[in-house]
């Protein structure tokens, strides 16, 4: 059996119904952070040491970002990525 019944009779997954219904919203948003996370990254390293300088970074300060791991963010299910 893959999903329950609710009270009105409608059936809802099994993985919906777990954790507020918002594990699949979560782990969604997570993969589109991870996503966002390594784009933002690799266009670091795109840019020149004047546009670096408008953001207020160094060139070993973008490079120390760009090497993190996509996983490595700060993630807040609140909030868009």
């Amino acid at each position: 059996m893959s999903s329950i019944e609710t009270i009105h009779g409608q059936p809802i997954s099994r993985l919906h119904a777990r954790n507020g219904g918002n594990w699949v919203g979560f782990i969604w948003k997570k993969l589109e952070a991870w996503m966002h996370a390594r784009s933002s990254r690799r266009h670091l390293m795109e840019l020149t040491n004047a546009e670096l300088e408008d953001l207020g970074l160094t060139r070993e300060a973008a490079y120390r970002e760009a090497i993190r791991p996509f996983w490595d963010t700060q993630f807040d299910t609140r909030k868009s990525p």
